[in-house]
């Protein structure tokens, strides 16, 4: 199972409980407003740029060198057609919904997954925080959990928390261990460090601030409050590294997901946010298709997509969390309408698309549309600024929400977003 590498997570050592920073997190994550319908939301992140004209918005009646190898098929969402190589994405497409009109104009890796990622173009002057990071400062946790999960360091998106500093960046797990599931190290009382000697810490240190308290009477961040017994809590109860026991499901539930890293993830998202975590990352990479793009879509990347995308939907629709979860399934841009010489297509920012269920998000919905030749919007079309306000409206937050950075100035979550109003269910 990966291990996990929280910065401002709670660690015992021979420092003992003096450098604590969850609490912090945990502060300002009790401060926030209430949610709307919409209380998580789960990241599958495409990494490299997926070719979302043989995913989500084929042209069938275009040239040969645009329409490519692959052929639509009918949905579950009525006259919505989707690839051919995602059958079992199909039979959940009335639960889902897609964006075919997302543009912009970022074709280098790097700075097309930060607007992505953080509803922002990048920029030189602000470094913006994540939607994970955006998520982990509005949203309390529940059930005693991080805000914030990304798996294999968000597999390639960028997960930072940016102008809201390190409390809210993202609690990353690593590696995988015995059955495939994730590994979790470092969340549990180590060996011979017993519930006795943590309540004696927990003494002492209530001791020491006591103490600092008669010095200065300004709230201290590391004092043992109860953000601070929330944090232990933590380490008494297990909770986190119950949360990512997939061995706990039921085979047939495992199976669904399919075997490998990437399912194992998605499973452990969906045990996360059952369990109160509000923003999961996990991700498949490889999507970088300059050559062999259909080869490689067809025998890689589709089938572990279609497997992992319907068994999320499908598992979150049966244990009623669908309505309060968001799945959003996206890359930093799509791939060239005209296919090159090495059978692959290259980077394209200007048409792209979205995956999008859950969360109120209205099901068997079709948002904007792209040109015959899938080279720019047609219809509605819209940025990456757009739909990350759409999801945050779902969350309980408009666009200009405002949020503070360390330094305590006010910045909206999306200046340039708006709500995709026709997605809201």
């Amino acid at each position: 199972m990966p291990a996990l590498h929280r910065r401002s997570f709670l660690r015992v050592g021979s420092a003992g409980l003096a450098g604590l920073t969850l609490p912090a997190a945990l502060r300002a994550e009790a401060a926030a407003p209430k949610s709307s319908k919409a209380k998580a939301v789960v990241l599958v992140w495409l990494n490299g740029g997926p070719a979302t004209i043989d995913m989500w918005d084929l042209k069938p009646d275009a040239p040969e060198e645009i329409r490519g190898e692959f052929k639509p098929i009918d949905t579950k969402a009525d006259g919505v057609r989707i690839s051919e190589h995602l059958p079992k994405t199909a039979a959940v497409m009335d639960k889902a919904a897609l964006v075919r009109s997302l543009a912009h104009s970022i074709t280098a890796h790097d700075q097309g997954a930060v607007y992505l990622a953080t509803g922002h173009p990048p920029s030189p002057a602000v470094q913006y925080p994540s939607l994970g990071a955006l998520a982990a400062k509005l949203l309390p946790a529940g059930g005693g959990l991080p805000a914030y999960v990304a798996f294999d360091n968000g597999a390639g998106s960028p997960g930072g928390p940016g102008y809201l500093g390190p409390a809210f960046g993202p609690f990353t797990v690593e590696g995988a261990g015995r059955g495939g599931g994730p590994r979790v190290d470092g969340v549990a009382l180590p060996a011979g460090f017993t519930a006795k000697h943590l309540a004696d810490r927990d003494a002492l240190r209530a001791d020491f601030d006591g103490k600092f308290k008669s010095l200065d009477e300004a709230d201290l961040p590391a004092g043992l409050d109860r953000f601070g017994q929330q944090a232990v809590d933590i380490l008494r109860s297990d909770r986190v590294r119950k949360a990512f026991d997939i061995g706990a499901e039921k085979p047939e539930v495992r199976e669904k997901y399919g075997p490998g890293g990437f399912g194992a993830n998605a499973l452990a998202a969906r045990r996360l946010v059952e369990a109160g975590a509000r923003f999961v990352t996990v991700g498949l990479g490889g999507w970088d298709t300059h050559a062999g793009n259909f080869r490689t879509l067809s025998q890689q990347l589709l089938p572990q997509l279609d497997r992992v995308l319907a068994a999320l939907v499908t598992d979150l629709s049966d244990r009623g969390l669908l309505d309060s979860t968001v799945v959003y399934c996206a890359g930093e841009f799509g791939r060239t309408p005209r296919v090159n010489g090495g059978a692959g297509r290259d980077h394209w920012a200007r048409s792209m698309a979205v995956f999008l269920a859950g969360g109120g998000v209205k099901g068997g919905t079709v948002y904007g549309a792209t040109d015959a030749k899938g080279e720019g919007p047609a219809a509605d079309g819209c940025s990456p600024a757009d739909v990350s306000a759409t999801i945050f409206h779902l969350l309980g937050f408009a666009p200009g929400h405002e949020v503070r950075t360390t330094s305590g100035r006010p910045m909206p979550l999306f200046r340039e977003g708006k709500v995709l109003g026709p997605l809201v269910g």
